[in-house]
């Protein structure tokens, strides 16, 4: 051991006011509550700040699932719709034609509202559950037209229902763009919420192992002031 730190150790300076004599005569008890104190500090850390982010990362995400989940189901509602709309056009123009087997392609044609009423009627439950409408209100107006579709074949009923079947369907894909943006900021909040997981498990770990060589550092000037 260097003659200056045994001097230190000893509690005898050798630099004269460079280390004032309290911090050196009292260097072992400084150290065990510095120590005890910074480890205390790191597991406090990780059992507060890391935990609480950990919380928050887990609301992210439900948060994300949810906006998914929300997106997914509104492009299929829509995506449904698109295919039924599709065959009524076609069911509805062969139905007009004089050609055409009347019992049969009404059946056919009524079969079609039927279908294209589910899209519609589970785009209005979704635009309900996010507040965007009422749903009771809105699904019996649709039901009245649908029902009028059904019982009277004519372009003025069937030209009817489509535009309200496409009023509902266009504000459910206009949120689309909105929930996906919702989707971007939770998903950069993810990302943040994960640095700074990273940071305080750092700062935590720092402050614990700074803690236990402190405790060490006590330990070595408990030995070196023992008598041999």
């Amino acid at each position: 051991m260097s003659s200056g730190l045994a001097d230190i150790l000893e509690g005898e300076p050798r630099f004269g006011g460079a280390m004032p004599r309290f911090l050196v005569r009292h260097a072992k008890t400084i150290s065990v509550v510095a120590g005890f104190v910074l480890g205390v500090i790191g597991t406090a850390w990780s059992f507060i700040v890391v935990d609480r982010l950990g919380e928050a990362m887990r609301q992210l995400s439900d948060t994300k699932a949810d906006l998914t989940q929300q997106v997914q189901s509104l492009n299929s509602i829509a995506s449904e719709y698109f295919i039924a709309n599709q065959q009524g056009d076609l069911i509805f123009i062969l139905a007009l034609q004089d050609s055409a087997r009347q019992e049969v392609a009404s059946l056919i044609y009524k079969g079609n509202m039927l279908d294209r009423g589910t899209p519609v009627r589970n785009m209005i439950g979704a635009l309900a559950i996010a507040k965007q409408l009422d749903y009771r209100q809105t699904y019996d107006a649709y039901e009245k037209l649908n029902d009028e579709a059904r019982a009277n074949l004519s372009f003025a009923n069937f030209t009817q229902l489509k535009q309200a079947e496409q009023v509902v369907i266009a504000k459910g894909q206009a949120r689309v763009p909105l929930l996906q943006n919702s989707l971007f900021e939770v998903e950069k909040a993810m990302n943040a919420n994960g640095a700074a997981q990273k940071r305080s498990r750092v700062i935590g770990f720092i402050s614990s192992i700074f803690g236990s060589f402190l405790l060490l550092l006590a330990n070595l000037i408990a030995q070196s002031r023992a008598p041999d």
